[in-house]
């Protein structure tokens, strides 16, 4: 009965596990420097392909994406940004001014995708590209230390992967729990031949 009951227990767990997973903040670490330098002032990221560049960033993982989040050295001294954002099919600027004050919290700077109106475009699309603009010194002025694109800011900020930790150690018991049961099942057949 014990067995049973630890059976019961052990799916369970690895069902919640299963369930929990896909909640977690999935980062989707963007290089540094960025791969699309348009100017000093204008630096970014594209996918894979788009002017026919091998990149490590998928547009899939656009398509996904709800944050641009920027972790910064310090509070930048300027005023404002401008994020554009082209893509396949016709390519046009599609750029958005925004305030730094609205962006900044807590050495992050982090942009709403949602709140772009271009990003709307890259759902349909199968290349595209998007880069900041700083003009108070240049984009290197921002002292970006890390980028990602991420679909939450869970975990109070920055696409923090806690949950996504959680749901991991909760499904490596679930499977250790289940492994134990199987062993007593097999230990007590043999027994009993």
């Amino acid at each position: 009965m014990k067995h049973k009951a630890l059976l019961t227990l052990s799916v369970a767990i690895v069902l919640i596990a299963m369930f929990a997973l896909p909640a977690f903040a999935a980062n989707i670490n963007l290089t540094l420097p960025p791969d699309w330098v348009n100017n000093d002032n204008q630096k970014g990221w594209r996918s894979n392909g788009t002017d026919d560049q091998e990149t490590d960033l998928t547009i899939e993982q656009m398509q996904s994406a709800k944050y641009l989040v920027l972790e910064v050295s310090k509070e930048p001294e300027g005023i404002g940004l401008q994020f554009t954002v082209q893509c396949d099919p016709n390519w046009s600027w599609d750029q958005t001014d925004l305030q730094v004050a609205d962006l900044y919290k807590d050495g992050k700077i982090t942009i709403e995708l949602s709140k772009i109106p271009g990003w709307k475009n890259i759902a349909g699309a199968t290349k595209g590209k998007f880069l900041v603009a700083y003009y108070d010194g240049g984009w290197d002025a921002l002292g970006v230390t890390k980028a990602y694109l991420t679909d939450s800011l869970g975990g109070g900020g920055g696409g923090s992967a806690k949950t996504g930790d959680s749901a991991m150690i909760a499904l490596a018991f679930g499977a250790l729990a289940l492994a134990g049961c199987a062993a007593v099942f097999v230990a007590r057949k043999v027994k009993a031949h």
